[in-house]
């Protein structure tokens, strides 16, 4: 295998959603909603389930809205 067939490599790209997030209060800016207690449950589960097929993840890009954050994290 030559040098530029190794760093072609093919990669795997995951896009994963934000999980639930609650109803907006009344004022509160969409970008502030936090996860739901069902968005929780269910965020952890999966992430339990895809845990051995993402190894290990070198790169996490997130939006900065807080129902996003909290799902990267």
């Amino acid at each position: 295998m030559s040098s530029s067939e190794k760093r072609t490599r093919p990669r795997t790209l995951w896009l994963v959603r934000h999980a639930h997030a609650q109803e907006a209060r009344e004022g509160q800016p969409d970008r502030e909603r936090p996860l739901s207690d069902r968005g929780r449950e269910r965020l952890l589960r999966a992430a339990r389930a895809l845990a051995p097929r993402l190894g290990s993840a070198p790169l996490v890009m997130t939006s900065p809205w807080v129902r996003a954050a909290a799902t990267a994290e």
